[in-house]
This record gives C-alpha cells, structure tokens and sequence, in this order.
C-alpha cells in the first residue's frame, strides 16, 4: 500500500477520532523500521488534526526518534528485560540502545507508555520488575506502565507451519497481581 492509500482508509473514520478522541497507533513488527512511511504517515495525520502514537521496542538509532518527534503524540514503549544478559538471551540481542534511547525520549516532552511483556520463568519475578521501576525513577515518569502478560494466541500459527511452539507460558494471575502493585506508586 501507498502511504496515500493508507491514509485514505484512516481519514475515512476521522468523525470518529474527533468524537472519541481517538487517534492511529503505528505498530508492527516495529514500524519505525519504515521511516519514510512512517514519517510520511504522521504527517498526514498531524496534519488531520488526527492523534498519534508509536508502538515501539526502541532498538533504533536515535535519530530515527528525532525524525517523528514533531507527529507523535504517544510512545507505547516495550521493556522486556533490563538484565543485559538475560535480555540477550531471550531476544537475541542487548537492550542497552533500547534504554538509552528510551532515556533521550524522557527528555522529550513527549507522553510515554511503558509496556512489559510477562513472561513465567522469564521476568514475571519482583526482582526484575523492581529493576524496571529504579530504572523508571531515575530517568522519567511514565503517564503509565503496563504489564501485558504472555499469550499463546500464534500457538496455532506456528503449529500450522510446522514450528515448535514457544517454550514460554503467561504468568498466574496471582502473579500479575503481585507484580503490577510494584509500579503502584511510580
């Protein structure tokens, strides 16, 4: 698709987004390995008077931030892991990009959603979430954290294409529990 025709389908729901305050997020994969289109995109749509947010993982340069500063009204920011190494093992690769950049956009005057995926045996432990939020204090005040817990939702894709399935399962509820009253008073 063009960025015309995608932009042609959002403005399409723009009473929408006036009625409801509503506005576009960019995700992905991760969207802003598409600058052009996405620098294009927000445009269109800041120039719609249309608000936007950006669904990120952070592992861009920084520059790439600098570009959709002016046209993003909202980072929803994905923390996985603030273990270096544990981060490399899990994603296959460092998080140290992922925080440093997260640390400019707190100087930003941008509004930031920080958003963990939780994942048994992986970080769903109070040790590590305790990390995220020193990390949080030090550098920024997120307008939210959420904790997203792990589903199996593509279990069935990957079976169909013949993959194994994730060694991964979500967390108790009791855990979650436990674990969003650690960012209670971030």
């Amino acid at each position: 698709y063009t960025v015309d025709e995608v932009f042609d389908e959002i403005i399409k729901d723009k009473a929408f987004y006036e009625n409801s305050s509503g506005g576009v997020t960019f995700s992905g994969g991760e969207c802003m390995l598409q600058m052009d289109f996405l620098i294009e995109i927000l445009k269109k749509c800041k120039d719609a008077h249309i608000s936007t947010a950006v669904d990120t993982a952070g592992k861009v340069p920084w520059e790439s931030f600098e570009k959709i500063l002016p046209y993003t009204d909202l980072f929803l920011y994905d923390i996985k892991l603030m273990d270096k190494a544990l981060h490399r093992k899990f994603t296959g690769a460092d998080n140290s990009l992922i925080l440093d950049n997260l640390k400019k956009l707190f100087k930003t005057d941008k509004r930031i959603h920080i958003r963990i995926p939780v994942i048994a045996n992986v970080n769903d432990n109070a040790a590590e979430m305790e990390k995220v939020k020193a990390f949080l204090k030090e550098n920024g005040s997120p307008e939210k954290v959420e904790l997203l817990p792990y589903h199996k939702l593509g279990e069935a894709k990957r079976n169909a294409l013949g993959k194994e399935p994730f060694p991964f399962s979500p967390p108790t509820d009791e855990k979650s529990e436990e674990l969003k009253a650690i960012f209670a008073d971030l």
